[in-house]
């Protein structure tokens, strides 16, 4: 059988100040514990257990949602709860307080879990020091080929503490933070008057911490956005990349219709008419339009000027008698005024029909127009014009419709993305102006 790797053992010490049991769970790690009973923070670094300072009896006293002593895996490791410390900033008058759990392994080292707000961390020292970003200076790092972007600016301070820990902890202790991220992984560098130390986190969820440590009850319920929090709509990319594609596809469907597309003149004539001269409406000789259904476009030409007409038509089926009624009203007008030459209307116009079906037609025509008022003969003026029939028409409008109800869906992702980054970003304080630490010293020296 494998040689069992030792287990960890407790080791009891009596407290110097209130005779209450403490227990170490990392004796030869930890240099400080504080007594759970009477809140005295003791030197641990050596045999002789001394009381450092004895804590003020208004001090608050705050239950770790994770006990000291329980147990999870992170990494497929095992680590105990040893620790814990609650830290606060203020910021615009306000205090932010967040928790902090000190992990240990015997064989691995010291870990970390932060919690604010149902936002969990799960944070290590880093094992190199991020490098300043060429192009953003002091507002970037880079460290494992990842860039993270300065999010904020602090100066948090230590407001309870119990516990081992493997640094000389006080209360009210303060250092200066600067934290870097790019979700959902964060860097953090703390610094007080001796030294710099840097960690990893990253964002894990209250579910993922209760299932390591096996918690019966529920993780606290998360609130707003946190700064690491990875982003739940995702990339926008894949969904950009879908547009192009249905936005190429919609283009090759374009093109190869439209080449197909025969767009063949089946009818085409010359007619004038001149308002008030008769009985204007008439029908042109009877044309052949081939194939099975297909689209027809009725092209008008005129030569008007500062004028309209309407022309009321009806492609009929000889054979059948099936009519299809339309009609195009057709305007032009120009001059000039103050701000130039100007134009409205068009002397050219058309109207399509989709889906006839193949046989022998022919037009009804009833043009109709303004009858002048100076007319001397016959009304006094004429419009020439032409209409052209084409048969199978390439129409590509359908297309330019289609194309910008593809941009919806990532422009859509791309609201709800940024979106929450714009809530994230609102809670950042780079420059550390409206953030500073603000606390009473709650100790008594021994």
């Amino acid at each position: 059988m494998p040689a069992q790797r030792p287990q960890p053992k407790i080791r009891a010490l009596e407290c110097p100040n209130c005779g209450s049991t403490v227990e170490l769970r990392a004796m030869g790690s930890s240099l400080t514990a504080i007594c759970a009973s009477c809140l005295s923070l003791l030197d641990v670094s050596d045999q002789r257990v001394q009381i450092v300072r004895r804590f003020n009896k208004k001090t608050e006293r705050f239950t770790p949602r994770i006990p000291l002593g329980a147990r999870g895996k992170f990494d497929g490791q095992p680590y105990e709860v040893t620790g814990f410390q609650r830290r606060s900033i203020m910021a615009d008058g306000t205090q932010y307080s967040w928790d902090e759990y000190v992990l240990y392994n015997p064989f691995r080292g010291f870990r970390y879990l932060t919690e604010y707000a149902g936002h969990w961390n799960d944070i290590t020292p880093v094992t190199a020091l991020p490098s300043p970003d060429d192009l953003m200076g002091s507002a970037a790092v880079k460290y494992e080929d990842r860039k993270y972007k300065l999010f904020q600016y602090s100066t948090p301070s230590t407001t309870f503490v119990l516990g081992e820990f493997p640094w000389r902890v006080r209360l009210n202790d303060k250092v200066t933070a600067r934290d870097f991220v790019d979700p959902p992984y964060s860097l953090a560098s703390e610094s007080d008057a001796n030294e710099t130390t840097w960690s990893k986190a990253k964002y894990i969820t209250g579910k993922e911490v209760w299932a390591n440590f096996q918690l019966k009850d529920s993780p606290p319920p998360v609130e707003g956005v946190y700064s690491n929090q990875p982003n739940p709509h995702g990339s926008t990319k894949p969904i950009w990349a879908l547009m192009v594609l249905f936005s190429v596809l919609l283009l090759v469907t374009m093109i190869v219709t439209s080449f197909m597309a025969s767009g063949d003149t089946v009818f085409k004539s010359q007619f004038y008419f001149v308002p008030g001269s008769g009985e204007p409406s008439f029908v042109t000789p009877a044309f052949d339009m081939k194939g099975g259904e297909k689209n027809v476009e009725v092209q008008i030409k005129t030569d008007l000027q500062n004028d309209w007409m309407y022309l009321g038509l009806a492609l009929i089926n000889e054979q059948t008698g099936v009519a299809y009624d339309f009609g195009k009203e057709v305007s032009y007008y120009s001059g000039r005024d103050s701000d130039g030459n100007w134009t409205e209307g068009d002397k050219a116009d058309s109207v399509s029909i989709g889906n006839v079906p193949g046989g022998k037609y022919y037009l009804r025509v009833e043009p109709d127009m303004e009858k002048g008022i100076a007319s001397p003969v016959l009304g006094g003026k004429r419009v020439n014009y032409e209409i052209k029939i084409l048969r199978n028409v390439a129409v590509i409008w359908p297309y330019f419709v289609v194309w910008p109800f593809l941009l919806i869906p990532p422009l859509w992702a791309m609201i709800r993305r940024y979106g929450f980054e714009g809530k994230r970003w609102a809670e950042s304080d780079p420059s550390g102006g409206a953030a500073n630490s603000s606390s009473e010293d709650d100790e008594d020296d021994d």
